[in-house]
């Protein structure tokens, strides 16, 4: 007899699964992006957790477009601390309660040697997940107002599911 057929997660039963407080601020940043016509996502690790079911306290965010001035717009909004690394289109931001928030731009990354800084280009959604190092952390949720939908490029829910650790390329060990 075959196991029946697991389905798909959808975005917001994903969403549903985090605090009311990780709730809030995914609903502002999704508000926020769609204000400014970006799209954000929900990335890596974060979305893995969620769907094992163990959703964690950190939350990292991907912008298709500069990062940057979204990042400061959402500090302030948020009434949050902002480190910025333009260099790289990545941005931290540490809320009054001292929840992180990781922003970057969705990017490729060329590196002139092993250990070196990346040269960072602008990149789609699947540029920038295809850089991570596993399957199961090259999902994202691209969040809208009340909710999302989930992006597995990869195929890193099936692996998930099956228990399984794939790289995505062969520098994932070098990384």
């Amino acid at each position: 007899m075959s196991r029946p057929q697991q389905q798909r997660p959808t975005a917001p039963e994903l969403l549903r699964r985090l605090g009311r407080r990780e709730q809030d601020l995914i609903q502002t940043a999704a508000v926020l992006g769609e204000r400014r016509g970006l799209s954000v996502y929900l990335v890596g690790g974060p979305v893995r957790d969620l769907i094992l079911g163990s959703p964690g306290a950190d939350l990292d965010f991907t912008v298709a477009g500069n990062a940057v001035p979204y990042a400061e717009a959402l500090a302030a909004s948020l009434g949050a601390r902002v480190t910025t690394h333009p260099r790289f289109g990545t941005a931290t931001l540490i809320l009054q309660d001292g929840v992180r928030l990781d922003i970057a731009t969705a990017r490729r990354e060329r590196y002139a040697r092993s250990a070196a800084l990346p040269q960072v280009f602008p990149g789609t959604i699947e540029e920038d997940l295809f850089r991570r190092d596993f399957t199961i952390n090259a999902m994202a949720v691209r969040l809208v107002p009340g909710g999302g939908q989930l992006l597995d490029p990869f195929g890193g829910l099936t692996d998930l599911k099956g228990r399984r650790l794939r790289a995505l390329h062969d520098e994932s060990y070098r990384d």
